[in-house]
């Protein structure tokens, strides 16, 4: 077995506080317990980037398609104590401990409080673990086999499992007053600022709570807590107060969200979003109030307004956003003033993906040699050094270390766990490793055995990593839906084609340069200029060219001295081979002979019978023999095969703002009980996302409206079974068929209406020459 390749990684480095999905028991008066939930997690490090959900609300299409999009780190159960539903039901206690009789003043006071200390046991605390572990299991987050690293939260936590938000605030805090919130409207504010046990004797009405969510403010209660706390106060769940910052990933999403609804379900597809998008408002209400009009003054930095909801039909949402709308401020501008769009819940689009990091700890540049395998994995040489994040305690605090690499992206697939993403050799007890936000991600701390008094060394994970290629990044996307991929024979040639060339972009390159209809021309397709006499050949092998063929290709950006120097490079690659073309002197057959195997004295390939070389070999009739030039026969297939499409889509595709940085797989076959199902052209792998592709030299799936139907729907298929966010068709016509385009169109209202998985699907049209992608507009 041969040596592995070793090269240098360029990373970037990012501490920041885990993620967190709270599942939060409820019964009827709901918004009560959510205002707790907010409260513990508003005092848990890393609040303001965490997500709390109520029960019910788990298994929402629309709502688990955000918590996906936000990639979280650890889904946890709020498991309440005594003392914080005591806080919902005074007295709850004390009847309780009444009822066991205890005569002793000083022991009832300390059978009271060691109570509210102990975790309250009820049915809908049970239903909210229940439904964590049904959420946990669907994202895939921090598990290891069959253990999970975190569960629960309580209103009491261990310092090795999450850090206090107090223990890293360096200014006084202040939130909403959790007694105030008791209504939707309160709640619509109170998530933005997050709650605290204050005691207020001041009440809010419900146009004030309207009023502070429309302008993303504060009511006059709440600036009275703030201005209480002291100036330099800021509330418990703004990024600042938890020394973080959100950075943003691809192009900024600039449109605004607003989620009408006052279901448990809506509160949570609206928290989820606030993660993901810049502007989110939930109008929980629901007649329309004056203050929304003030929802739709646009600003330079917006773009679309859109309405949703989890709850309410569509017809339903259009209804209200349009009664919303009639109470706009107009603009200035009346062409500025654009009615809000209605998009469902389960279809709203995520531009980018949000990171809450440690202020003066993101991105912070690192080089790790690692080892390069024949498929493309990356395996670190070492394993990574502990480090202590600037601000930050190694004994009372704990993160999560995020590495992302400039030019190797990990999509966050839920098929990606574990395994995939350490080294062979790396114990998988030390620390929980996982794909995220387009890399890797781990948990600060050694999670395994650590003994009493060890260093920081010790203490500190530094797991080795490996960073898998798309081949096997697909590999284990199919294995969790009992499928399995291999190469085809399109993908195995265009594997050797980059071999030769030295990757897939050169790859690419070639197939943009203008040498390709020199390529063309070794094969069986009719070439674009007409050929001297004796410049080409056709011999039992295939077909062989001369520079005289190659140089009465007229270009006027491809002028003779760069064709003999493209010429001269794609024979020391190999992509052709320089030699003659001999006969032999006992049996009537041409070959070619590479200029390696040319001698004085020869043996003829056919019948094995000696030749010399003299004039009377050589096929030309000149005095002196020409070379000619022959092309590798995995290239000749891939060029006649029209390979070109799918290099130039792929090429073209890499140009996108959401494909940078991309890794791309060339054509592969999906199986099906171990029998081929479906075959993609290629796959790209981008830092939120894995797209599949189909490339045509034609503008129609297949021949047939029954088999384009039958195509369409395997192409989908094999979308939605190797996770797959969109798929991409791409053709050299200028545009697809109306046929085709109405077949896709029909498939995916189809899967829509049956509340089916449907990936984006864009159109690719006019591959060299004028290249145009469009959404397909179902």
């Amino acid at each position: 077995m041969g040596e592995q390749a070793f090269s240098f990684l360029p990373l970037s480095v990012s501490a920041r506080p885990p993620r967190l999905v709270v599942v939060v028991p409820h019964d009827k008066d709901w918004v009560r317990w959510m205002a707790l939930g907010l409260m513990r997690v508003s005092q848990v490090w890393g609040g303001s980037g965490s997500v709390v959900v109520p029960a019910a609300a788990v298994g929402h299409a629309g709502v688990e398609r955000a918590l996906a999009q936000f990639g979280p780190d650890h889904v946890v159960a709020y498991h309440p104590s005594w003392g914080s539903v005591e806080r919902l039901f005074p007295g709850l206690t004390d009847r309780l401990i009444a009822g066991q009789q205890v005569d002793d003043e000083a022991a009832r006071e300390a059978a009271t409080q060691m109570l509210r200390e102990t975790a309250w046991s009820h049915p809908i605390v049970a239903r909210a673990e229940e439904a964590a572990e049904d959420l946990r299991s669907r994202l895939a987050v921090n598990r290891r086999e069959d253990h999970v690293q975190l569960t629960h939260l309580f209103d009491t936590s261990s310092p090795s499992e999450l850090t206090a938000l107090g223990d890293v605030a360096r200014v006084p805090l202040y939130g909403v007053p959790r007694g105030l919130v008791a209504t939707t409207e309160a709640l619509s504010c109170a998530m933005g600022i997050g709650v605290q046990e204050l005691m207020v004797t001041a009440e809010v009405d419900a146009s004030g709570w309207q009023a502070a969510t429309v302008h993303q403010a504060e009511p006059e209660a709440v600036a009275e807590v703030r201005a209480a706390a002291g100036p330099d106060a800021l509330a418990v769940r703004t990024h600042e107060a938890a020394l973080c910052i959100s950075v943003q990933r691809g192009i900024p999403n600039r449109d605004t969200l607003l989620v009408f609804g006052g279901r448990p379900e809506d509160y949570a597809l609206a928290e989820a979003l606030r993660q993901t998008h810049s502007h989110v408002s939930w109008v929980p209400w629901n007649e329309p109030s004056r203050n929304e009009g003030w929802l739709y003054v646009r600003s330079h930095t917006q773009d679309r307004i859109l309405a949703t909801s989890a709850s309410l039909t569509l017809d339903e949402v259009r209804e209200r956003a349009h009664a919303s709308w009639r109470l706009r401020i107009p603009s200035m501008d009346p062409d500025s003033d654009v009615a809000p769009e209605v998009v469902a819940s389960a279809e709203v689009e995520f531009s980018c993906r949000q990171m809450v990091v440690l202020r003066d700890t993101w991105e912070q540049p690192r080089s790790l040699p690692v080892l390069v395998g024949e498929d493309g994995s990356l395996v670190a040489a070492l394993s990574l050094p502990g480090e202590v994040p600037a601000g930050l305690d190694p004994d009372r605090h704990r993160w999560q270390v995020t590495l992302t690499a400039r030019n190797h992206p990990v999509p966050p697939l839920h098929a990606l766990t574990s395994p995939a993403v350490i080294a062979a050799d790396q114990n998988p007890w030390e620390t929980f490793v996982r794909p995220a936000d387009g890399g890797i991600t781990y948990w600060s701390h050694r999670f395994d055995f650590v003994s009493a008094g060890a260093s920081l060394a010790g203490r500190l994970a530094a797991p080795r990593l490996s960073w898998p290629a798309i081949g096997k990044v697909l590999q284990h996307a199919a294995a969790a839906h009992t499928k399995a991929i291999r190469p085809s024979a399109a993908g195995k040639r265009a594997a050797i084609a980059e071999r030769l060339l030295g990757s897939r972009t050169e790859l690419e390159e070639l197939a943009s340069s203008p040498g390709w209809p020199v390529l063309r021309a070794f094969t069986s397709k009719k070439p674009d200029w007409e050929l001297p006499p004796d410049g080409v050949w056709k011999l039992k092998s295939g077909l062989v060219l001369s520079w005289d063929a190659v140089a009465a290709y007229q270009r006027e950006d491809w002028d003779e001295h760069a064709r003999r120097a493209e010429l001269d490079r794609w024979a020391s690659q190999g992509v052709v081979r320089r030699g003659l073309v001999l006969g032999c002197c006992h049996c009537p057959i041409y070959e070619f002979y590479p200029l390696a195997e040319i001698t004085q004295d020869y043996l003829c390939r056919r019948c094995g019978g000696e030749n010399s070389l003299v004039q009377g070999r050589w096929k030309s009739p000149r005095p002196e023999p020409s070379w000619y030039y022959e092309l590798h026969p995995a290239v000749r297939e891939l060029v006649e095969n029209d390979g070109d499409v799918p290099l130039l889509a792929t090429q073209f595709l890499r140009t996108q703002h959401w494909a940078r940085p991309t890794l791309v797989c060339e054509e592969f076959e999906v199986l099906q009980s171990g029998n081929p199902f479906v075959e993609m052209d290629f796959a790209m792998a981008t830092l939120d996302q894995v797209w599949l592709g189909e490339a045509k030299s034609g503008d129609a799936l297949e021949s047939s409206p029954k088999e384009q139907k039958r195509e369409a729907c395997k192409l989908i298929d094999v979308c939605v079974a190797l996770g797959a966010y969109g798929l991409v068709l791409a053709t050299s016509k200028p545009k697809w068929s109306d046929a085709t385009v109405q077949v896709l169109r029909d498939e995916v209202q189809g899967r829509r209406v049956a509340a089916r998985v449907t990936p984006k699907i864009v159109l690719l049209a006019g591959l060299g020459t004028k290249p145009d992608l469009t959404v397909l507009d179902a």
